[in-house]
């Protein structure tokens, strides 16, 4: 009985790493959790615990009656690629800007650019999870640029590369470090930040530009993006760069609104992760992901390629439709994202918003 209890991604550690530390995410049924085991990591809004434990300790672990579930902790990246050559800017006709309307970033953190803190500051709040670091920063680049897309205003090209919710305001998660990977634990956090902050930041939509393999149907990543938005939160993921099939957690889940890459012509990138996840096709729609210009955290400018490009066009057309719509449901916003696009021969849906 209590091997059902533990996923198929651990059976590798249980046979032959014995001897090893692994970090695991341990589902409960009940507040407490189970004694004589090193708890890492307290996440309440999906009644979870991160352990750190020998994978001998498993099976101990698993017969605990509060258990429900043990599964892996798996390792985060963010989904770019940097791209050589003259890309088209990022530019939207439409009178709406995404006033009012908090955008959680969570990725390498956000540098205070000009283009989001001139003329009015629109860094509004910042949670360092790696480096415990008050003051707005980014080691990286990928977030700043990520950022850039979603809601730069443009200022320092003198508006010719504005993002799409130019108004809107930026709350920065720092759970991924200078490398541009990180752990389940750390984004795990950020999402138990964001829902616990949210009356404060007003944060209604969350850019989530990474990814990560998919443990099993109880992937933490998965269900901790579900809770964001059955509490209002509309949450955008990339579905990644590796090509068809492997489509990464979160954008598996049928909630989130998972995004993938396609050029200036329309045409979806080769490196997009595309396919169906139970049934269901994956990603769900397509925008502008290859030779983007964006924000660049040490300079002005610089351009990149990745479905992590193109979440943040869509989370930024959240913050537009949630302008409008203050009371929609992340239900509903997700309707008339994907009611706006347009589809091609193939039956994929892409969004432009520069016509």
């Amino acid at each position: 009985m209590w091997g059902n209890k533990i996923s198929k991604s651990l059976t590798y550690a249980v046979n032959t790493l014995s001897d090893e530390k692994i970090r695991i995410i341990v589902y409960l049924s009940a507040k407490s959790a189970p004694d004589g085991f090193e708890i890492v990591r307290e996440y309440p809004f999906i009644n979870a615990v991160g352990i750190e434990t020998n994978a001998s300790e498993l099976e101990r672990l698993a017969r605990y009656p509060a258990v429900r579930y043990v599964t892996s902790c798996a390792r985060v990246f963010a989904a770019e690629s940097v791209s050589r050559g003259i890309g088209p800017p990022v530019y939207v006709n439409t009178s709406l800007t995404g006033k009012g309307v908090s955008l959680a970033v969570i990725d390498t953190g956000v540098s205070p650019h000009l283009d989001f803190c001139t003329p009015i500051n629109r860094l509004f709040r910042f949670k360092d999870l790696i480096g415990g670091k008050d003051d707005f920063y980014d080691d990286n680049g990928h977030g700043t640029f990520v950022a850039g897309v979603a809601c730069g205003n443009g200022l320092t090209s003198g508006g010719k590369y504005a993002g799409v919710a130019r108004d809107s305001k930026v709350v920065a998660v720092k759970a991924i470090g200078s490398d541009g990977e990180g752990g389940a634990f750390d984004v795990l956090d950020g999402m138990q930040w964001i829902l616990d902050t949210r009356k404060e930041t007003g944060v209604k939509v969350c850019c989530m530009s990474f990814g990560a393999n998919p443990t099993d149907a109880n992937d933490p990543l998965r269900r901790g993006a579900e809770i964001l938005v059955k509490n209002g939160i509309s949450v955008v993921a990339a579905s990644g760069n590796e090509g068809r099939g492997a489509i990464k957690t979160p954008a598996t889940s049928p909630d989130v609104i998972s995004v993938g890459a396609v050029d200036e012509n329309g045409k979806v990138a080769d490196f997009t992760s595309r396919g169906f996840v139970m049934g269901r096709r994956k990603p769900e729609i397509y925008a502008l992901g290859v030779d983007v210009i964006s924000v660049s955290a040490n300079s002005t400018y610089k351009k990149m390629s990745g479905t992590s490009v193109s979440a943040p066009y869509i989370a930024g057309a959240c913050c537009l439709l949630t302008e409008k719509y203050p009371s929609a449901s992340p239900r509903r916003i997700k309707e008339m994202i994907l009611s706006s696009a347009t589809p091609t021969p193939d039956g994929r849906l892409v969004l432009d918003l520069s016509r």
